[in-house]
């Protein structure tokens, strides 16, 4: 309860949902966390953290096709942010696609080391 307490005024932005949500999956309240990071995405459809965060928080609740499909717009609008891969590679493996999970480790890998093999 005191959470809520805590956190009941409501945010204003896409950067005010994006946090409180953020806050939300912290402590496990992960609804409470995708509503918020929806209504972020509804201001700013853009925002790839959003996408990246809800997508996040439908793993957490095992809700691996919203997960994959929100982790995948979060690559669209981030193409060259190794996290979004490793955490969508994760989401596949726990959804039994083994071979979309290596995939997107290697293009992780790839990422984090700078080598860029898309780009050269």
């Amino acid at each position: 309860m005191t959470f809520h307490r805590r956190h009941a005024q409501e945010p204003t932005d896409p950067t005010g949902y994006l946090d409180r949500g953020n806050r939300y999956s912290r402590n496990g309240v992960y609804h409470r966390a995708i509503e918020d990071y929806s209504t972020a995405i509804q201001l700013e459809p853009g925002l790839a953290e959003a996408w990246y965060n809800r997508g996040c928080s439908w793993y957490e609740v095992g809700d691996y096709a919203n997960a994959i499909a929100d982790l995948t717009r979060a690559i669209e609008l981030a193409p060259q942010n190794g996290l979004y891969y490793g955490q969508r590679s994760l989401v596949y493996l726990f959804n039994d696609q083994p071979e979309l999970a290596e995939a997107d480790q290697e293009r992780c890998d790839e990422l984090r080391s700078g080598a860029d093999p898309q780009t050269e």
